[in-house]
């Protein structure tokens, strides 16, 4: 079995990286807000660095 990274940020966002190529992010009641099964982040790291600025990264989303 892959290892798995799970980081918890203070804005309540829980990222997990999953498999071999596979990342989710849930917010604070474990809805899923963001899944794909090729990522570019491998370590806690980078999943610390995504996971803390999720929320911006949503909004880029929304303008899009």
């Amino acid at each position: 079995m892959d290892k798995i990274i799970d980081y918890t940020g203070e804005n309540g966002y829980r990222g997990v990286l999953y498999g071999k190529t596979s990342m989710a992010v849930y917010d604070r009641n474990g809805v899923e807000h963001f899944h794909t099964g090729s990522r570019g982040i491998n370590t806690l790291e980078e999943l610390k660095e995504f996971v803390d600025g999720f929320e911006e990264f949503l909004e880029r989303l929304e303008e899009r």
